[in-house]
C-alpha cells in the first residue's frame, strides 16, 4: 500500500478506509456480507463532482450553467476517470476474483472508473474534503490544457452542430454511409461527413455512431483550423 500511497500523494490515517476501496465487489461474491467499494464509490463520485464544480466556476467567472456543465462533463465521463485510474495505476492494485482477472476485468473502463471514485471516496472520509480536492486537481493536471485537448472529442457530433450554427451555415450536416463491410456479426463502417458538397472527414469503426464520430471530429478540427469557415 505505501507504494500506491506513494503514486497517489496522500497517506492514509486509516489504512483499512484504503482497502475498502480497493475491494472489488467480486472479491468477496461467495460472501456478499463482506465490504465492497461500492459505497465508497457512491461517496467518491459526489466528491469529484463538487471538486470540479468549484473548481470551473473559479476558472471561468463568466460561464453560465450550462457552458459548465459541459466542461465538467469532460472530466466526469467514464472513459476520463479511467484514464486517470491507469495514470496511477489502480488497475495493479485492485482486489478481484481470479475469474475476473483472468478476463482482466480491471482493465475495463467501468472498474477503473468505479476504482478512482470510491478512492476519493476515502481520502474524503480520511482526510476531509482539502485533502480530496488536492488530490483530485493533482491528479487531474491543468483542467485549461486538458479542455483545449479533451472538449473537442467530448460529442464532437453536437460540437460541429453548434459550429454550423454559429457561423450561420444554412447547408445541414450529412453522415453517409461510404463503404460497409465484413461479416454481420463483425461489421466495419466508413462514414463520409458532408455539408453542402463538401467531404469534411471521414471515419471508420465497428458501429455507425463510432464512425460517424471520427468523421465529426476530423471535420471540428478542419473547420477550427482556419479562421473563416472553407463552406463560405
Amino acid at each position: 500500500m505505501l507504494k500506491l500511497e506513494k503514486t497517489i500523494g496522500y497517506q492514509f490515517k486509516n489504512q483499512s478506509i484504503l482497502e475498502c476501496a480497493l475491494i472489488h465487489p467480486s472479491f468477496n461474491e461467495h460472501n456478499p456480507s463482506r465490504e465492497n467499494n461500492q459505497r465508497l464509490e457512491f461517496l467518491g463520485d459526489s466528491v469529484i463532482s463538487l471538486i470540479l464544480t468549484e473548481a470551473l466556476y473559479t476558472l471561468f467567472p463568466q460561464g453560465d450553467e450550462g457552458a459548465l456543465s459541459k466542461k465538467r462533463a469532460v472530466f466526469i465521463r467514464g472513459s476520463f476517470q479511467a484514464k486517470i485510474a491507469r495514470n496511477l495505476g489502480l488497475h495493479k492494485h485492485i482486489l478481484m476474483s481470479k475469474s475476473e482477472l483472468n478476463r482482466k476485468g480491471n482493465l475495463r473502463n467501468s472498474t477503473l472508473e468505479d476504482s478512482i471514485e470510491a478512492l476519493v471516496g476515502a481520502i474524503y472520509l480520511d482526510g476531509g474534503i482539502f485533502a480530496a480536492q488536492e488530490c483530485v486537481l493533482n491528479w487531474f493536471g491543468n483542467l485549461l490544457k486538458i479542455l483545449d485537448k479533451e472538449e473537442m472529442e467530448y460529442n464532437p457530433k453536437g460540437q460541429l452542430q453548434e459550429l454550423i450554427q454559429e457561423q450561420e451555415i444554412k447547408d445541414k450536416i450529412k453522415y453517409q454511409v461510404a463503404k460497409e463491410s465484413g461479416p454481420a456479426h463483425k461489421k466495419s463502417f466508413e462514414i463520409d461527413l458532408i455539408i453542402g458538397k463538401k467531404t469534411l472527414g471521414s471515419g471508420k469503426a465497428k458501429t455507425k455512431k463510432e464512425a460517424e464520430e471520427i468523421a465529426a471530429l476530423k471535420a471540428l478540427k478542419k473547420l477550427r483550423s482556419k479562421k473563416l469557415s472553407p463552406l463560405k
